[in-house]
Parts: C-alpha cells; sequence; structure tokens
C-alpha cells in the first residue's frame, strides 16, 4: 500500500471540517433546544391517547390508552375508535405512525385515509413503517373517528402508537422536534463527505489516493444514505418511505462490508488479516443471499431488520474484542485508534439498549445517531493519524534520497580533474596565454552545472547536457592541444538525466585519450531511429576489456551510468571496445517512454 500520499494542506482540511461540524452541530443543537422552549406554549397540538374503544367483528369490547399492543392473529383487523373534539380549526388533522400495518381511517363511514391497502409492492407483501397524516375536515368535528390496522406480522398486529391533533404546520413541527436530530445529524454528515470528497479528488489527481481514505469515505457516505433513508421525516415529504425504506435495509446490509474492508487497512497480524477476510465474505453472503430472497418475497422486513440487527451487534462485539487483543497483546499500534472508537461504540450500543429498549417502531434514538457520527469522527481520527505517520515517512525518505542525490553529484564533480583543471589555469595565468579568459568562460560553465546537480537530480533536455559536454570537452582541448573533438547532433529534442551522457565521455577521454599520451579523437552523435532516440560516444583511444566493464561501482563508472539510465529513461546501454581501438558506447531512449511521464510528473 502507497503509504505517501497527503500533504499538510490537505490534513488541514480535514481538520478544519471535522471542528467546522462539531461547531455546527453545538450552534443547532442551542438553536433547536432554545426552539422548544420557547414555542412549546404556541404548540396546539394535542394528544388522543385517553379512552380509545377497541372494536373488533362490530362490537365494542373494551377501551384502551394509546400507545399500546393488542393481542390479535396475524392478518386479523383491528378497530379502535375515538370522537373528535367538538372544535376542529382550518387545516386539522391527525398523524401517527404504523409499522408494517395496512391503515384506513374512517370517519362514520366515510374513509378519509387509506395506507398499503390492496396495494401489491414489489417485493414485500405488506406496507413498511410509515407517518400518517389524516386532514380532517372543520365538518367532522365531534363525531366518532375509526382507525383500522392489519398486518402480515403478528409481532406488529395491534401495535397502536400515539394520536396527535392539530394544524398540519403545528404537527410538522412536532415531528421536525422529535426527529429533526437526525436531519441535522445528516447534514453534518453531508458537509463532511462533501470536504473530504474535494480532498479525494485532489488525491486522486495526483495518483496518491490511499486505499483507507478511500474506504472510509465509502463507509461514510454510505453511513450519510442509512441516516437520511431511515428519517420518518421522508415519508411526509417525500411521500415515497418504501423506497426509502428498500434503500435504509440493502444499506443496513452493505455498511458491514464497507466497514471490514475499511478494517482491514489496519490489520497487519496474518490472524487478524484472515479473520476480516472472512468476515468480508460472510457479510458478502449475507447481502447476496438476502436481496436474492427478498427480491422472490421469501424474506421480508421485518425479519431482515430484526435479524441484522442481532447478527452484526454481535459480530461488532466480536471485531472489537479481536482488534482489542491486537492492539494490547500483539502491541499493534495501528490499531489503537480503531480499537477505541470501536469500544466506544460498543458501550453506546449498550446503552442504547436502556435507553430504546421497544425496538418494534425500528427508529433509531438520538442518542445512537449522535454516538455513531462521533465514531466517524473517531475513525476519521485513526485515518488522520494513519496519513501524519505517512507524511512523517515520505519527509525522511525525501531528506534521504536528496542526501543520497547530494552525495553522488559531489562525487561526480571529479576532484582530481577539477584540481587538474585550476591548475591549468595557473599556468595559463603565468605564462600569460591568450587562452585563459576562455578557460575561465569554460570553466565557470562546468562548475555551475555541476553546482545545480548537486541542488537537484533530474531529467533535462540533451540539448542542455550538450552544451555542459561542451563545456567540459573546452577544457580538456585547452589542456590536451592534441585532444580532437566532433559534434554531430542531428537530433536533440528529447531528454536525458542529468550528467549521465557527461559522465561517458569523461570516461572516454580519461581513460581512452589520456592513457594514449592524450592524442586522439572523440566523436559524439546524436540521431533518430524509428522506435529510439541514439546517443553514439566514440572515441579512438586504447579500448579495454569489456568483461571488467560493469564491476565498479563508482558514482561516474559504467555500471552506475547505466542503472541510472535504466531506471528514470528505460534506456538501453550498449559498449563495443577493441584494444589499441578504441570504443563506441551507444544510448538508446526509447520514444515515449518513462522518461516522458518522469517530466510531466516533475512539471
Amino acid at each position: 500500500m502507497n503509504m505517501k500520499n497527503i500533504s499538510w494542506t490537505q490534513i488541514n482540511i480535514i481538520l478544519v471540517i471535522a471542528i467546522s461540524t462539531v461547531v455546527l452541530l453545538c450552534i443547532f443543537g442551542g438553536i433547536f433546544y432554545q426552539t422548544d422552549r420557547m414555542l412549546v406554549q404556541m404548540d396546539d397540538v394535542m394528544e388522543m391517547n385517553d379512552a380509545w374503544i377497541i372494536e373488533t367483528n362490530e362490537d365494542y369490547d373494551s377501551a384502551t390508552d394509546l400507545p399500546c399492543k393488542l393481542e390479535v392473529t396475524k392478518g386479523e383487523p383491528i378497530s379502535i375508535s375515538h370522537f373528535l373534539p367538538d372544535k376542529l380549526g382550518a387545516d386539522y388533522g391527525i398523524a401517527f405512525r404504523s409499522v408494517y400495518n395496512q391503515v384506513q381511517v374512517k370517519v362514520g363511514d366515510r374513509i378519509l385515509y387509506q395506507y398499503g391497502v390492496e396495494e401489491r409492492q414489489p417485493f414485500v407483501s405488506s406496507p413498511v413503517p410509515n407517518w400518517n397524516f389524516v386532514p380532517i375536515d372543520s365538518q367532522y368535528a365531534g363525531e366518532l373517528l375509526t382507525i383500522t390496522q392489519v398486518s402480515n406480522y403478528g409481532a406488529y398486529s395491534g401495535l397502536f402508537p400515539s394520536v396527535e391533533i392539530g394544524s398540519r404546520s403545528a404537527l410538522l413541527y412536532r415531528q421536525w422536534l422529535r426527529y429533526g436530530w437526525g436531519i441535522l445529524l445528516s447534514v453534518v454528515l453531508l458537509c463532511l463527505t462533501i470536504g473530504l470528497g474535494i480532498i479525494a479528488v485532489r488525491i486522486r489527481r495526483q495518483r496518491k489516493l490511499d486505499l483507507r481514505f478511500r474506504y472510509y469515505l465509502l463507509l461514510e457516505g454510505a453511513m450519510l444514505l442509512f441516516s437520511i433513508s431511515g428519517s420518518p421525516l421522508l415519508s411526509i415529504y417525500l411521500k415515497n418511505g418504501f423506497l426509502f425504506w428498500l434503500m435504509h435495509i440493502l444499506l443496513r446490509m452493505l455498511i458491514p462490508i464497507l466497514y471490514l474492508v475499511f478494517l482491514r487497512g489496519f490489520v497487519q497480524n496474518k490472524r487478524l488479516i484472515l479473520a476480516v477476510d472472512l468476515g468480508i465474505i460472510d457479510a458478502g453472503i449475507i447481502y447476496i443471499v438476502a436481496v436474492v430472497l427478498q427480491l422472490m418475497g421469501l424474506l421480508e422486513f421485518p425479519f431482515t431488520y430484526q435479524t441484522l440487527e442481532v447478527i452484526y451487534g454481535l459480530s461488532f462485539l466480536v471485531i472489537t474484542a479481536g482488534i482489542t487483543i491486537g492492539w494490547l497483546k500483539y502491541k499493534r499500534k495501528e490499531l489503537r485508534s480503531v480499537s477505541v472508537a470501536n469500544l466506544f461504540l460498543s458501550a453506546a450500543g449498550i446503552g442504547n439498549l436502556f435507553l430504546r429498549p421497544n425496538h418494534l417502531y425500528q427508529i433509531e434514538s438520538t442518542f445512537w445517531q449522535v454516538s455513531v457520527m462521533l465514531y466517524l469522527f473517531l475513525l476519521l481520527g485513526a485515518v488522520v493519524e494513519v496519513l501524519l505517520k505517512q507524511m512523517e515517512e515520505r519527509i525522511q525518505e525525501t531528506e534521504a534520497a536528496y542526501s543520497g542525490q547530494r552525495s553522488m553529484a559531489v562525487s561526480m564533480m571529479n576532484p582530481n580533474f577539477l584540481f587538474a583543471a585550476l591548475n591549468s589555469l595557473l599556468t595559463m595565468t603565468k605564462t600569460k596565454s591568450g587562452n585563459s579568459a576562455k578557460f575561465v568562460f569554460a570553466f565557470s560553465k562546468y562548475l555551475r552545472y555541476n553546482l545545480d546537480s548537486v541542488r537537484e537530480d533530474r531529467i533535462i533536455p540533451f540539448l542542455e547536457e550538450l552544451e555542459h559536454i561542451s563545456a567540459y570537452l573546452e577544457i580538456q582541448q585547452l589542456r590536451m592541444p592534441e585532444l580532437k573533438i566532433t559534434i554531430e547532433d542531428k537530433m536533440h529534442d528529447f531528454q536525458v538525466p542529468a550528467r549521465s551522457i557527461e559522465a561517458i565521455v569523461e570516461n572516454a577521454v580519461k581513460h581512452g585519450i589520456g592513457k594514449k599520451e592524450n592524442r586522439g579523437q572523440v566523436i559524439i552523435r546524436s540521431y533518430e531511429r524509428r522506435d529510439a532516440y541514439a546517443i553514439q560516444i566514440v572515441d579512438d583511444g586504447i579500448g579495454f576489456d569489456t568483461d571488467m566493464l560493469y564491476r565498479k561501482n563508482t558514482p561516474t563508472s559504467m555500471k552506475t551510468v547505466r542503472e541510472r539510465l535504466e531506471q528514470s529513461t528505460g534506456a538501453v546501454l550498449e559498449v563495443k571496445s577493441r584494444l589499441d581501438k578504441g570504443t563506441i558506447v551507444t544510448v538508446k531512449l526509447p520514444k515515449n517512454n518513462r522518461q516522458e511521464r518522469q517530466l510531466s510528473q516533475d512539471s
């Protein structure tokens, strides 16, 4: 896994987003709290929960208060009745929640509202949890209101929640007070997801997107959709509760898979990796089987919801225990932050069982929603901790690489040549030679190029390298009058590593011509072939045994030059030499190769 993939700017963006969302949460929390206290007296919503008459088979059996769970079998219709207030204002109605029940509301013999009655859903045989608002005209004041429900599930048959009456605006306000926190947390998650998505796009463009960051973003996006799709307010405004409840169930099955994939990036122990992989496979099988059975009508929403709640709850506790043991027993520091986050969510889940002991209405408590939000922030902290570690490693690697490049560049400057050149300049100055000014100019160009290479090892145009080679050869010609130089640059629109070709020329002059009493010729050619650019360095020096060519490992040796050319440009180095005849070195640089990609990355 690539560990060099983020900058301080992106880390700061993550921190700003995290702090901003916390501040936003506090501000909106205060607004909700103050709004609740200021407007509760102006709220005209009344609860109709007392003395509802239970009616079965047109007989009035008894009375009950709401909410209640009446003892009836699945598929058996049951009705409750209550007289409406004597005075009803404009835009009045009743509101109540139903859970997997077909609903019918009547005033006298007039049907005012139906939900799920004689409807065939494509995947299930009964309606999903829904918030029902039934407008009541003022003409029905004082008349008998009847609510009839039928459920195909025994657990939800006879389940009647609270019934409220009031104006539509007041009823909506009451729902916002109850479920607005979920929407607020979803907005916070949305802001965080958008911000992290922007960072991911920037990292992706640089081809440096870490897998853990990517899967955290997917996990957070899935949690956002899960939170939104499970909000009761959606069925109020969008009036398509089935679609969003289907999305809610599918995301409930998908999130564990994304979480385990995210967790795998923090696991290094082989046993833990095997356990996580098995968990991913099991979660994937559960997802596929549940979807197929749901499509075939063999598995229904209530069973899926409750079963997955138990399976995933127990599995999460097992995973938390495993990574905590991996952190404490095996000293896996990379699991520390994830373990702390999981322990927090486990404790919150256990506490939520006591805060919300009745799960029949299938509405997440505000405590649980806030806990999940904090858990995501803790996981984000684990990701940021990893990224900070990556940055530190990247800095250390960069410093080490720069130190190595600097040492190599200093070694390539060839101190013996520099001292010899300075001695030649001293002799020219003493003898008042007319070539001293020309020598100083060539030497300054050569020295400046070398100093630039000390600061940075880079890919440069061949023409720039050729200028440096010309300066070097001009110095050598002034020191070695019988040295002949020929440059045939028919093509120079390509890139080479700095001081790579110059090192080959130095070897030709020093070892080829220098050992032949400083007499000889060096030819430098550059030309274009069908599939490559070619550079030839030819000398008529003493030659050498090519079997000894790649044994030395100095900064200017042929072995080092060949490795630099291969790694940076994919070039091929060919050497032909005959004793007392000379040497031909050919460098072939493939067209459209890595040197161009390296150049674009450097730019």
